[in-house]
């Protein structure tokens, strides 16, 4: 691929920019209607894979191979896939809870492994991280919308500089 190429597609950067500038805009102005449709996305997703899976499955079915294993994962595939489609906000009020429980469960860990170390900079490092890891396991019990809403607007801040800069940089390739 020579220089000229760039030069010539420079509107396909200038494309992805300005995607990732509008998904940014969303998500940092409507962060949990953003985080929700992204689940919602990711559950059709799912569903079409397990779709897919399943005509793997009868395709081993007529031609007497073993389909067990494909049938299992197929079907939890498309449960999975209908889950996260159409219980969206459950499914996320699951999903932040169960990221809380592993969060304590992580900071009581560290904790415990501080308490059995000699070094003060390791204990040091590990009280703070435990801790840190502690309460932000707690908080997501209390609110995880707001959370996982403050998760989605650093995403999106970071889509609309990443949109910004391949935007500027399309227009230079242009330019060339």
């Amino acid at each position: 691929m020579n220089s000229n190429s760039y030069t010539i597609n420079w509107w396909v950067l200038a494309f992805n920019g300005l995607i990732a500038l509008l998904f940014g805009l969303m998500a940092i102005f409507s962060p949990l209607d953003t985080l929700k449709v992204i689940i919602m996305y990711f559950g059709i997703v799912m569903l079409i894979v397990g779709v897919a899976m399943m005509f793997g499955v009868y395709s081993s079915m007529k031609n007497k191979l073993s389909y067990g294993t494909d049938l299992i994962s197929a079907l939890v595939t498309i449960a999975l896939g209908i889950v996260l489609a159409f219980f969206t906000a459950k499914t996320l009020q699951i999903f932040v809870i169960v990221i809380g429980i592993w969060a304590i469960m992580l900071g009581i860990g560290q904790l415990l492994i501080m308490s059995n170390l000699e070094s003060k900079g390791d204990k040091k490092f590990l009280l703070f991280s435990g801790l840190f890891t502690l309460v932000f396991g707690v908080l997501l019990f209390f609110n995880p919308f707001a959370l996982a809403s403050i998760f989605v607007v650093i995403v999106g801040v970071m889509a609309v500089i990443i949109g910004l800069v391949l935007i500027s940089f399309a227009f230079k390739l242009k330019n060339l």
